[in-house]
């Protein structure tokens, strides 16, 4: 979806903890999508609520 330009938002969450090895938030090759950060908050216990939007 994103290599055809069907994204305009990406939300996503980061919890603080270290899990090691793990699944890529994007396969290999996906093309440049530049973004901004449109919205953060802070969730209980650290976590992050990300909002990001596409630029173009």
């Amino acid at each position: 979806m994103i290599a055809i330009g069907k994204i305009d938002v990406i939300e996503m969450a980061v919890i603080p903890v270290i899990l090691g090895d793990g699944i890529p938030l994007f396969p290999q090759g996906t093309g440049e999508l530049k973004l901004w950060l449109a919205k953060c908050e802070i969730k209980a216990k650290g976590a992050l609520h990300l909002v990001y939007e596409r630029m173009d």
